[in-house]
């Protein structure tokens, strides 16, 4: 199975080194494809000649739309994951992408745990996700995110019935897909263990910008009709379930921060 691992960058990010050798550290064969604007191709081939560089066709339209043009510049593959130009992949990830390669060319999105670091690669806990992708649109309804874009894969059959990602989202791109791929029944499986992926909490990130991603986020749930108008059992169940399988990660936010949120810790850091 070729396996590829699609990373936007404008090719300054002090941690990209580090994105780029987590990626060669997995013990799979798997193709890193950075996407990049004209100017910083010629650096970075020259920097990472073990990476295919791919200069966005376009430039200035965001991160998802270099991600597509990434996927389609290769062409030939069976599964992605992307992969931002601070964040990791750990070797536990492996596991997420042999679980791909067994669904044998059909559509198939797998994931796995992510844990938090800082800008210097120090822990800060952990993403809750959910352990049972049966009960993942019983979570969407009530806006909890049961899966997390990091360490998470798509098989090229699910890619190509899900249309890659939306490229009039600047925020929610990652959002939008993997509850689409929930809305439209694509089997789904979360992969046990330890974290398979890890997510840079630092200063200047899109994702620091709250209002502007739940504004995006708001119009997402609308679009696909997510939002449950009245929680029925199963969703309280849902609910119920998701945060007892998670009572570490909050139990472990609460020692390391305090009574905090996620969005809140997102804004302390940098």
């Amino acid at each position: 199975m070729k396996t590829i691992v699609v990373t936007p960058t404008l090719g300054a990010s002090p941690w990209l080194a580090e994105t780029v050798a987590s990626v060669a550290a997995l013990s799979l064969d798997a193709m890193h494809v950075l996407v990049a604007p004209s100017a910083a191709v010629g650096a970075l081939e020259k920097k990472y000649p073990r990476t295919v560089v791919v200069a966005e066709p376009v430039e200035g339209r965001g991160m998802y739309a270099a991600i597509n043009s990434g996927a389609a510049a290769v062409g030939d593959w069976d599964a992605l994951t992307y992969l931002n130009d601070d964040d990791l992949l750990l070797p536990r990830f492996v596991d997420v992408a042999r679980s791909a390669s067994d669904a044998g060319g059909r559509a198939r999105l797998v994931y796995g745990g992510v844990k938090l670091i800082d800008a210097a690669g120090r822990r800060l806990g952990a993403i809750p996700v959910s352990r049972f992708p049966t009960m993942n649109r019983a979570l969407y309804a009530q806006r909890l995110e049961p899966v997390f874009q990091h360490g998470t894969m798509v098989t090229r059959a699910a890619w190509e019935q899900l249309g890659g990602f939306d490229e009039t989202l600047r925020f929610c791109g990652d959002s939008d897909l993997l509850a689409r791929a929930c809305v439209n029944g694509l089997p789904t499986m979360w992969v046990a263990g330890q974290a398979v992926a890890a997510f840079r909490l630092r200063a200047g990130q899109l994702t620091k910008n709250r209002a502007a991603m739940e504004d995006e986020r708001a119009r997402v749930d609308l679009k696909l009709g997510l939002r449950a108008k009245q929680r029925t059992l199963r969703h309280r169940w849902a609910r119920l379930v998701f945060r007892l399988t998670n009572l570490p990660i909050y139990a472990e936010r609460v020692a390391r921060h305090g009574f905090v949120t996620f969005d809140e810790l997102l804004g302390r850091a940098g």
